[in-house]
C-alpha cells in the first residue's frame, strides 16, 4: 500500500483517509526485524504531566490488532506488549488525521441513557480496554498486566490538552489516571525514525525509508532546519545620512488640541 501511495496510485478521495494512514504507518512496524524501532516511536508519546512513555525493559513481543470491535468502541489499534522483564502492557491507539473525536459527551442526557454516539469516544475506549472481555480477547494474563495505556495519535502541532482532559473527565466505572493517556503526533513518528542510524537488516532500512517518504509526501515531518547550502557573503557597510542631527517638538507648529475622557470626566 505504501508503494501505491508513493507513486500516486491512490484515488484522491482516499488520500486523507485516516484508516489508510494508520494501516500504512502503524502496520509497517509489525514487519520489521525488531520491536526496538516501534518502541522508540511509542516512547515519544507524552502525557499531560509532561512525562514520556517508558518501558521497564526492551519489548520482546508485540501483537497488533487493527480495528477490534469492543463492547462500546472500535479503536484503531490494540497492542499487547511483553517486555524482557516479563511484564505485559496493553496499549490502545486512537489515530486521527484531519478529523476530531467521532463523538463527545452529551451531558444534557442522563449518563445511563446516553448512546455510544452521545459518549466521548476516548472515554468509551478507555472503559472498554479495562474490561475482562478485552483482556481475554488479547490473551493477556491479568496478574502480569503492568499497565493499560491509551495513545491519542493526531495531526496537532501542539498537545491537545483540553480534548484529553475532557475525555478523562468522562471516564466512568474504571480507575484511570490522566498520566495513562498519552499524546503522539504523526510528525514525531517521522522524527523518531529519522534519528535511527543503525539498521539491523537491509529490509528494515528500505521499509523505514519508504515510511519516511510517505510521511514527507503527506507533510507529516518535523522541521529540521534549512537544508540548502547558504554561502557566506562579505560584510556590507551601510551609511545613512540625514539633513538634521537633532529633532525638536517645537517644529510641530500646528497641533490640534485633543479632548479626552477618563472615568466620565472631560480632560484637556
Amino acid at each position: 500500500m505504501i508503494a501505491a501511495e508513493l507513486n500516486g496510485k491512490i484515488p484522491s478521495e482516499l488520500q486523507n483517509f485516516e484508516d489508510l494512514l494508520t494501516s500504512s504507518v502503524i502496520g509497517l512496524f509489525q514487519y520489521l526485524s525488531s520491536h526496538s524501532y516501534f518502541q522508540s516511536v511509542l516512547e515519544s508519546s507524552v502525557n499531560l504531566n509532561g512525562h514520556q512513555l517508558t518501558f521497564d525493559s526492551p519489548v520482546k513481543e508485540c501483537s497488533f490488532v487493527f480495528w477490534p470491535k469492543l463492547e462500546n468502541s472500535e479503536p484503531d489499534v490494540l497492542l499487547r506488549l511483553k517486555t524482557e522483564s516479563d511484564s505485559e502492557i496493553l496499549i490502545c491507539i486512537e489515530a486521527k488525521y484531519w478529523s476530531n473525536k467521532s463523538s463527545i459527551e452529551d451531558q444534557s442526557i442522563d449518563l445511563q441513557d446516553r448512546t455510544n454516539s452521545q459518549r466521548d469516544q476516548l472515554a468509551r475506549e478507555i472503559e472498554d480496554i479495562h474490561k475482562v472481555n478485552c483482556l481475554r480477547y488479547l490473551n493477556i494474563n491479568k496478574s502480569k498486566l503492568n499497565s493499560i495505556i491509551l495513545i491519542y495519535l493526531t495531526n496537532h502541532t501542539y498537545l491537545p490538552r483540553e480534548e484529553i482532559l475532557e475525555s478523562i473527565l468522562h471516564v466512568n466505572g474504571v480507575h484511570f489516571q490522566k498520566g495513562q493517556l498519552y499524546w503522539l503526533t504523526w510528525r514525531e513518528i517521522h522524527h523518531s525514525i529519522s534519528k535511527i542510524k543503525n539498521f539491523l537488516t537491509l529490509q528494515d532500512l528500505k521499509l523505514l525509508n519508504d515510511l519516511k517518504k510517505l510521511l514527507e509526501k503527506k507533510g507529516l515531518q518535523s522541521f529540521n532546519g534549512f537544508q540548502h547550502h547558504v554561502e557566506e557573503v562579505s560584510g556590507i557597510n551601510i551609511t545613512y545620512n540625514t539633513a538634521s542631527n537633532s529633532y525638536s517638538w517645537n517644529r510641530q507648529n500646528d497641533v490640534e488640541k485633543l479632548n479626552w475622557y477618563y472615568g466620565g470626566k472631560q480632560n484637556g
